[in-house]
């Protein structure tokens, strides 16, 4: 018994680093068979008092997943890979078309309409939070 305690105190760090982000309207594009990458979105905010950085993201629907980003460079819009995302306490991140996105290369499957797939974000702290993105046409 006292180790089983002793297991779940040590947890407790762990538990308390948790990050703390309000994850609404996840959504993806559904793909054309055949297509092997997609995007997905959703808006991100910190709600914490401290600010949350996501250094990597993964997901099992494909082989290689990363944050990007669309930029100009004079009249050309270029995108590009977001290596970390720090976000500011109390500051909303929208991931839209055009902007921030997930990008999903290496898709194992088509993502399709009214389907849904997990993708997980990693912290800095080493903690993670999965959210659920429902595939739209």
């Amino acid at each position: 018994m006292f180790k089983t305690i002793i297991a779940v105190l040590s947890l407790l760090p762990v538990i308390v680093a948790a990050e703390t982000l309000k994850i609404d309207d996840a959504w993806a594009r559904a793909t054309i068979p055949g297509t092997e990458n997609g995007a997905a979105y959703a808006t991100l905010k910190n709600l914490k008092d401290a600010p949350v950085e996501i250094t990597r993201i993964s997901s099992d629907v494909t082989k290689v997943a990363e944050i990007h980003r669309h930029t100009m460079s004079g009249d050309v819009m270029k995108m590009e890979e977001v290596k970390s995302l720090s976000i500011a306490p109390g500051e909303t991140i929208k991931f839209q078309p055009g902007g921030y996105h997930f990008m999903l290369f290496g898709l194992k499957s088509p993502l399709e309409a009214k389907e849904s797939f997990s993708l997980t974000l990693h912290f800095q702290s080493g903690s993670k939070q999965t959210v659920q993105f429902l595939v739209k046409k």
